[in-house]
């Protein structure tokens, strides 16, 4: 979470009303006590100002004073309630939710045409793919392979029908070039996430852990900094792994990348299935903890209490201008 900006844990609602730093609130409720126990008073009178109290009583002068709230500490507490920043929610998520999307990564090297899990890691791939498309929702979803090299062939969009085009048909050679060369499709995912506008971006990999090195978890990190995620599907089987093996999935590698992208690694079972409940995938985006969605998502109503600090410092004027 980044630094100054409050949690839902951390907002206080009165009704529909939600402050965003109620801890303002507090100082306003201490003005607002002073402002009653310290109220100030008056003479209707200009001539009790200059003559003494006992010789203005013996003229008959006027005996009644008025009490009124103290003025200046009633402001402070208007001005520490405007402090608390009260919010009203936007009743339109769309206005924020599609500031977010997704980027999926498919790795297709050779690799991923070994059947370790039934029937082959590709398989498995295709199938994840699916369950992706519909699981995305209202968000716009993008599809990257990468190989030797790396190319965007879905660009994000609400509309899955090149992306499920692409999935269907996804296959080793479709990238002439071999190797796993994770580090250029992940900066590739950085330029869509830029291109595209995201606030938040869940790019989510499905690789074998080829390619995982310390170029690709710095671009993981580069990632997590910006307020983005990288999750693994991790398709693959570590049962026949040795320090000679380059096929065997590398859970360690694969867990280290997922915890540099701020997200998680899940492995698939010998049948390639993957339970997709641990990613949390439905949840939708969090707007308190990104600024710039917090800005979107919350309409500041401060500038309201103008209309009560205006009454105020007009009382105070007139005072001001009878002493």
């Amino acid at each position: 979470m980044r630094s100054g900006i409050p949690t839902e844990s951390q907002v206080v609602s009165i009704g529909a009303l939600q402050f965003l730093q109620p801890l303002w609130l507090a100082l306003a409720i201490v003005c607002l006590i002073a402002a009653f126990y310290f109220r100030q008073t008056s003479s209707h009178s200009a001539w009790a100002k200059i003559i003494a109290p006992q010789v203005f009583n013996y003229l008959g002068g006027q005996h009644r004073r008025r009490s009124r709230w103290n003025l200046t500490l009633l402001g402070a507490a208007v001005t520490a309630i405007a402090l608390s920043q009260p919010v009203l929610r936007q009743s339109d998520d769309n206005t924020w939710r599609h500031s977010t999307g997704w980027v999926v990564l498919v790795d297709v090297s050779r690799s991923m045409t070994l059947n370790d899990i039934v029937p082959s890691r590709l398989s498995a791939a295709r199938e994840a793919l699916a369950y992706l498309s519909d699981a995305a929702g209202a968000r716009p979803i993008s599809l990257i392979l990468y190989a030797g090299d790396a190319f965007l062939v879905a660009p994000p969009a609400f509309d899955r029908s090149v992306f499920n085009e692409h999935a269907a048909l996804l296959e080793h050679g479709v990238i002439p070039l071999e190797g796993s060369n994770l580090t250029r499709a992940l900066s590739l995912s950085s330029s869509v996430i830029e291109g595209s506008n995201f606030i938040q971006a869940n790019v989510i990999l499905l690789t074998d852990t080829g390619g995982i090195g310390k170029s690709s978890i710095a671009a993981a990190q580069f990632l997590a900094s910006a307020g983005h995620t990288l999750n693994l599907l991790v398709f693959g089987s570590d049962i026949n792994n040795t320090e000679e093996s380059e096929t065997a999935v590398n859970i360690k590698a694969a867990e280290d990348l997922a915890n540099s992208g701020n997200g998680k690694a899940i492995f698939t079972n010998r049948f390639g299935v993957l339970d997709f409940d641990e990613l949390q995938l439905s949840d939708e985006a969090d707007p308190s903890t990104h600024s710039d969605l917090e800005a979107l998502i919350w309409r500041l109503q401060s500038h309201w209490l103008l209309i009560f600090i205006i009454p105020i410092l007009l009382s105070l004027f007139r005072e001001e201008a009878r002493s």
